[in-house]
């Protein structure tokens, strides 16, 4: 069986008559634009409220109001879908770059655990045994007030702390497997996902109750058309075609919805939503997430703030995905430019696992706060304030 190409589909398409070529871009309307002719068809398919207690003209004229409105719906309706797949797809991305990093960061790791500090293969595969149950918190807090009071040295708080680290990111690739997954799922479900029948309704400006029966039609030439231009380019007969039962025929639509659902993502250009309050400090946390300055609950409440759907007050749901995707494109930015060498990720497992040198062990003293004292004059007005309100309180 050939596999169904994007040429024959748009090829399909366009054979169709005027009607069910609308019907079926409309349906497809996040991966196909709607030409001028056929908007200016849907105007003037619209029914006129002047003739519904008599029969219509047999030609009717659109007026530019009505080009307008169905264009301006379209319009609207295929940047809600496109950005409804977009926000998905961008997850996926980001996602499959924050795994490629996780995954240096813990070979970097696992390589200065065996090689440099001597961390035999048991303790090793015992701490991957309990990276997932294990109390990172409590045992850093213990290991830090064990070399703050001299119970252990130095070399034994780092290899201690490279476990503990190494703890950390398979917890962290943990996480970010599991959002791969939903992501993905989501990005599957809104690419094989076709317009509603109401929401075609709506663009075109005709009652619900008219377009099944237009879109039954629209379909099945649209299937047939398919069909025989892959029999045709087999070299198939029109007698195979018939041999064929209802089981063993393809399903054409699903193919269709898949072969467009891989197609490259559109990028939107989307301004700063208000996420973080400023732009500065959502790019700040962006920047910390990524090179894990924030707790773990406070990470997974961060992916969740800058992936999910914000619906604006004004705007309703039609820009409810600008949000996360301003914040997505940013993190992928981020994310190609970040130095991600062995030679980066070492440095910075050094820094993280070191001990602490005493002057960050020793709090800051604390400033005796000042105490000012009021000047004459000042004293002058506070007895002048307290004497009227007493004067008030008497009358």
């Amino acid at each position: 069986m050939t596999s169904l190409a994007y040429s024959d589909i748009e090829s399909s398409l366009n054979e169709l008559p005027i009607q069910n070529r609308t019907m079926l871009r409309l349906l497809l309307l996040q991966y196909f634009s709607i030409p001028q002719d056929e908007i200016e068809y849907m105007a003037e398919d619209q029914p006129d409220p002047r003739f519904f207690s008599g029969e219509e003209p047999e030609k009717k004229r659109s007026s530019r109001e009505a080009v307008i409105d169905v264009s301006n719906r379209a319009a609207q309706y295929q940047m809600f879908l496109r950005q409804k797949r977009e926000r998905p797809g961008l997850q996926v991305e980001c996602l499959e770059q924050l795994m490629a990093y996780t995954e240096k960061e813990i070979k970097v790791l696992e390589r200065l655990m065996s090689d440099e500090f001597k961390i035999d293969q048991d303790t090793r595969t015992e701490n991957t045994a309990n990276a997932m149950t294990n109390l990172v918190k409590k045992s850093m807090r213990q290991l830090d007030r064990a070399i703050e009071q001299d119970e252990i040295s130095d070399e034994d708080y780092q290899k201690k702390r490279l476990l503990l680290e190494h703890q950390l990111l398979l917890r962290r690739q943990e996480r970010q497997r599991r959002r791969l997954i939903v992501a993905k799922q989501e990005f599957q479900l809104s690419g094989n996902t076709p317009l509603k029948d109401h929401e075609i309704a709506h663009i075109w400006g005709i009652p619900l109750g008219s377009l099944a029966g237009r879109k039954v039609k629209a379909l099945h030439q649209y299937l047939v058309s398919i069909q025989k231009r892959l029999d045709s380019a087999n070299g198939s007969s029109d007698d195979s075609l018939d041999s064929q039962t209802t089981e063993t025929r393809p399903d054409f639509w699903q193919q269709t919805l898949q072969t467009l659902s891989i197609q490259p993502i559109e990028r939107s250009v989307v301004a700063y939503g208000g996420q973080e309050r400023t732009e500065e400090q959502l790019m700040e946390k962006l920047e910390a997430f990524i090179i894990r300055k924030i707790p773990e609950e406070e990470e997974t409440r961060f992916w969740g703030s800058i992936t999910k759907i914000h619906d604006s007050e004004h705007a309703g749901m039609w820009t409810s995905h600008e949000g996360a995707i301003f914040s997505l494109q940013r993190l992928s930015a981020m994310l190609k430019e970040l130095d991600q060498s062995d030679e980066a990720i070492e440095e910075d497992l050094q820094k993280r696992t070191a001990p602490p040198t005493l002057d960050e062990q020793l709090p800051e003293p604390e400033q005796a706060e000042e105490t000012g004292e009021l000047s004459e004059e000042a004293l002058g007005i506070l007895e002048k304030l307290v004497g009227e309100l007493d004067d008030k309180r008497r009358n």
